[in-house]
């Protein structure tokens, strides 16, 4: 009689291990299920965060070319307005371009080299790069204008830049809003904390109400178009 009581409580204590593991497995399933769909909604909510900020900048950009449309049409009658028009645009291309001094408020950057290696091109280049990604509009460096065709490459002890040889220190000057240039070179784990502590280079940011950056030298070594053809319709 207490072995037959000592099967069936053996019985029920398994039926009931059983139970417990499949209802544990089904919260646990439940919560994986509940997890992904979270981060799913999560990468959904952030892709259409970025559609609709991409749909903002296209539409703000149909609305400017649109009002140019505009503009020279309604001149098409008026010889001296559409000359006025096409000279203010000629005038934004070449600004666009970098084919003319430029000013306006930004900072003044001074880097040194302190380390007793060779000055390495990577650290202008990622420092360029971080201006860029926080919107500077112009960028020099030693009152070279950087532009899409600039070249940065290292030459033992100094660098070039548009085919001219530049040492430490170097200063670069960008044009931005100064107080958010600021804070993004200087955050903590930014570049300006790179180049101290991987690149050894002493940096100093002032930020400045007006700052002059000349025009990129047009003199076929920095922009070269002999090859270049327009695109025929």
């Amino acid at each position: 009689m207490k072995a037959g009581r000592s099967i069936s409580i053996t019985l029920i204590c398994v039926i009931l291990g059983v139970m417990l593991a499949w209802q544990y497995k089904s919260i646990v399933n439940n919560n994986k299920k509940d997890i992904t769909k979270y981060t799913r909604l999560e990468t959904v909510k952030d892709e259409l965060i970025a559609q609709k900020e991409q749909n903002e900048d296209l539409r703000k950009r149909n609305e400017e070319l649109q009002k140019r449309i505009e503009e020279f049409e309604n001149s098409q009658g008026d010889l001296s307005q559409l000359e006025k028009n096409l000279e203010a645009e000629l005038e934004r291309v070449r600004l666009i371009a970098g084919l003319t001094d430029v000013e306006g408020a930004g900072v003044v950057i001074k880097l040194e080299y302190v380390g007793k290696e060779y000055v390495r091109e990577n650290a202008i280049l990622r420092l360029i790069n971080e201006l860029k990604a926080a919107e500077a509009q112009a960028i020099s460096i030693e009152d070279e204008r950087i532009v899409a065709m600039s070249e940065i490459k290292r030459g033992g002890d100094f660098i070039v830049v548009n085919g001219k040889q530049m040492v430490s220190p170097f200063t670069i000057k960008a044009i931005a809003d100064p107080k958010k240039l600021e804070n993004s070179l200087t955050m903590i784990g930014g570049i300006v904390e790179e180049l101290e502590l991987v690149y050894e280079m002493k940096v100093s940011i002032e930020k400045k109400d007006n700052i002059v950056i000349p025009k990129v030298r047009d003199d076929g070594s920095v922009l070269k178009y002999d090859l270049l053809h327009p695109k025929k319709h």
